[in-house]
Parts: C-alpha cells; structure tokens; sequence
C-alpha cells in the first residue's frame, strides 16, 4: 500500500513538472539567426534587418558579386533561414523606364516613397529606380537605370511600409556610390 502512493505520487509530481516545463518552453519567442557584420555587399546595416527576419536556427547567405556586364545584368543577395527566403535584395540594370508601366505590385497595394526614382513600398517590400551613367572609371553599365528591390518573406500579417523606404535608401546609396553612377 505504501508502495502504491509512493508510484502514484512520483507519478503525479513527474506529470506536474512536465507540464511546467511544457508551458515555459511554449512562451519563449524563436528569434532569428544573427546576422553577421557584412552581409548582402554590406550595403545594409544589420541592425535594421535583423528584426525584419524570420525566427529560425540557421542563416544562409546567398550573393552574388555586385558587378555588372553586358551579359550580366542582374545581382542578388538571398539570405536564407532554415533553408527558406527570409531577405532578398537584388538589382537589375534596365535599358529604358517602360518596366515601369508594368503593373507588377498592384495587388500590394504599394503607396508611393520619396527614394530615387518612381519608388513604391508594399507590406513586405520596396522597388525603385535610378538614372545611373557611371563615372569613367568604373565599369560600363549596359543600360541607362538600375531598379533597386528589397522583398521580405516574413508573415502574411507582416507590415513593414514604415521600415522598408529607410533600407532602400541605404541600397540606393550604396549602388549609387559602388557604381560611380554621376
């Protein structure tokens, strides 16, 4: 008999503790993998991404060079959390404006931002262009404009208009001045 309320209560106090642990482990917010010092052409800073992120274990990222040829004429930067898109940045040189007639963000909803040239933010990303003839000595561009793009992979819910136009400026900046554009 004694022995039965022995089992019984390590049963019940092994089932209470159980339930506690289950219930502080449910309250722990994942957080996102840390971003490193440079990422994506150090173009942005990580404490402005950093928040944008998915919570995850593990960071991949995925550059390309930021150079552009007659025959290259796209970049991008993926980073990659657990192995899904978390953060893409890209750039694509352009021959004329007509890209812009396109009505490729309209189901967004995209407000107008006062960054470079025609840009657009939506909840979960940002898109514009610049006019870019580079200085004579740096590489020739095979267009006339480089449209500059930041897209999130983050929640449906995720509403990030008032963040994104601050990190296409620093883009903006950066490929103006790594491109020489004058």
């Amino acid at each position: 008999m004694r022995r039965i309320k022995r089992v019984t209560a390590a049963v019940v106090l092994s089932m209470a503790l159980m339930t506690i642990a289950a219930g502080c482990s449910q309250g722990q917010k994942k957080a996102a993998p840390k971003l490193p010092a440079k990422f994506c052409w150090n173009a942005f800073s990580p404490e402005d991404v950093q928040p944008l992120l998915p919570a995850g274990d593990t960071l991949k990222e995925d550059t390309e060079s930021f150079r552009f040829s007659e025959r290259k004429r796209f970049v991008n930067c993926l980073l990659y959390i657990d192995g899904n898109d978390g953060f893409h940045a890209w750039a694509k040189v352009e021959i004329d404006e007509s890209f812009t007639e396109r009505n490729t963000y309209g189901s967004a909803d995209p407000d107008p931002i006062p960054v470079g040239r025609r840009g657009i933010v939506w909840n979960t990303g940002a898109t514009t262009h610049i006019s870019c003839r580079p200085a004579e000595n740096t590489d020739p561009l095979s267009g006339k404009y480089l449209r500059l793009s930041i897209e999130l992979s983050g929640a449906a819910e995720q509403n990030e208009r008032e963040t994104l136009p601050g990190l296409l400026k620093q883009f903006t900046a950066f490929a103006q001045k790594q491109l020489g554009c004058g």
